[in-house]
């Protein structure tokens, strides 16, 4: 017992040294809504084993193992820390001290949660558990608990004094997450130690660009969700009065902005005037691009076409020309190419000029020689995000996974033996159902504030896509003739 009070005394005149400061914090939801999340997954992927292998891992993740079942409809939260001593003294090395404490909703009492700890004792309030959350690293390493006064929540942490301050966080943990699985959320200070630490690193004039941008940003939010219209992203961002990004997405779009992508487009995007300049839709940018790839035996010119037609920037895929490339040309071009010469190449065309809001609006829209979609654009995205138009967004995009795999089937099939070919077309044909939703995201800003706010959706019929996938993969392996290894192919070669 002596021992662990020394071990206690010792904790706290560490921490005594820092001055630990919430810096963001992840919040998660309850164990039931995560189950229920788990079945739509299942219901789109349309595997209920996938649901099934879902939930049984969400009661192995090592916060239950460690503290028992969560108590019901009560989320948990992951504070994290920085040292803001540190950060003052080496403000480059900020993210360094980055540590982290979770605060959980605990359904056993304090005497049950230390006889589930072997060896775990209490003294001054704090319990000390031997090793980590994950039970390991028992002789090396300890965790400190935490427990409210009305025994509802328990702040954990390897640091005595986090532990302490994850209690402060209640109100924060008890916030409606309306739906969302999670949601990470980070303020200024956050945002500070990712620049600080950003620049230590910045090398080029487009790193430099980059964190001045960062520089701008007040506050980040952004959440993940599941409904049965499909999974969304749900991002918001708040900027310093004045900055290029606090005047961009002033100008909606006004209605039908997709209406310019009909049916022959799988992929489009529409920008409002100064939402801030693509500037890969610039024509140097472009034809750097071209010249960049070409140098490195790459003639993205044999099955890439870019055009433009009025106000509209059009990209076309050769499909066929692609696999031809890819099954003569390929492994020539791959033997020679070098990596990292063709990576720093990139970067320098690719560093960012000076962003700025002014710019005018631009739309542009990729398509599939010879495919056609049953439906325009414009259907597909109302079908994916319907509530859009109530949002007066001044961005939008959608591309279509399904549809790639559609345009991509007959090609796919030619390259089977001419005496498989009728076997196989049947399978591939069955991943390769187009949806009519599929990929979208909005951007847009709310009248009553200066938050910009984006949502992104992946479609619950392109979910299902997207889980066919893999065996599409395989079949693609088969078909060429090849062989897909495994990492158990791997592991076995090591060896």
């Amino acid at each position: 017992m002596k021992r662990l009070i020394a071990i206690v005394l010792a904790a706290i005149s560490i921490s005594a040294f820092a001055a630990w400061e919430r810096v963001g914090s992840l919040q998660i939801s309850d164990a039931k809504s995560q189950r229920d999340a788990a079945a739509k997954i299942g219901q789109m992927v349309g595997n209920p084993f996938a649901a099934a292998a879902i939930g049984a891992s969400l009661a192995d993740v090592p916060t239950v193992k460690f503290f028992g079942p969560a108590r019901e409809g009560a989320s948990t939260l992951l504070s994290l820390f920085v040292d803001k001593n540190a950060a003052a003294i080496k403000p480059e090395d900020a993210l360094e001290s980055l540590e982290y404490a979770v605060l959980y909703p605990v359904s056993l009492s304090k005497a049950d949660f230390l006889k589930r700890h072997e060896g775990a004792v209490e003294t001054n309030g704090v319990i000390i558990v031997k090793g980590n959350f994950s039970g390991e690293n028992t002789d090396d390493e300890k965790t400190y608990v935490m427990f409210t006064g009305d025994g509802k929540w328990a702040g954990a942490s390897d640091n005595i004094e986090q532990a302490k301050l994850a209690l402060k966080d209640v109100k924060l943990a008890e916030k409606q997450m309306k739906g969302e699985l999670a949601r990470l959320r980070m303020g200024q200070k956050g945002i500070k130690a990712i620049v600080d630490a950003l620049k230590a690193e910045a090398k080029t004039d487009g790193d430099v660009e980059t964190i001045k941008q960062l520089e701008a940003v007040k506050s980040f939010s952004c959440g993940l969700k599941v409904s049965g219209l499909g999974v969304d992203l749900n991002a918001s961002a708040s900027f310093t009065e004045g900055s290029e990004f606090a005047k961009c997405g002033l100008n909606p779009l006004g209605e039908k902005p997709l209406a310019f992508a009909g049916k022959d487009a799988i992929a489009a995007t529409a920008r409002a005037e100064d939402s801030g300049y693509n500037v890969w839709n610039k024509d140097e940018k472009w034809n750097g691009l071209l010249a960049l790839c070409k140098k490195h035996g790459i003639d993205l010119g044999k099955f890439l076409v870019r055009e433009k037609k009025d106000a509209v920037l059009m990209y076309t895929f050769d499909i066929g020309a692609m696999f031809k490339f890819f099954s003569e040309d390929a492994e020539e071009v791959l033997s020679k190419l070098e990596v990292e010469k063709l990576g720093d190449d990139f970067q320098k065309l690719a560093d960012r000029e000076k962003f700025v809001a002014k710019s005018p609006a631009s739309f542009d829209k990729v398509c599939m020689k010879g495919f056609e979609s049953q439906w325009t654009v414009a259907e597909r995205f109302a079908a994916t995000i319907p509530d859009a138009a109530s949002k007066n967004p001044f961005y939008v995009s959608f591309s279509s996974i399904s549809s790639v795999l559609k345009a991509t089937a007959p090609h796919v099939t030619a390259l089977v033996p001419e005496e498989q070919r009728e076997g196989m077309k049947p399978v591939i044909d069955a991943f390769a159902v187009e949806a009519k939703p599929g990929i979208a995201m909005i951007g847009w800003r709310p009248k009553d504030g200066d938050t910009m706010r984006f949502m992104f959706r992946i479609a619950a019929d392109e979910v299902r896509t997207v889980g066919g996938i893999f065996s599409y993969a395989m079949m693609f392996c088969n078909a060429g003739g090849g062989e897909c290894e495994s990492d158990d192919d791997d592991r076995n070669n090591e060896d």
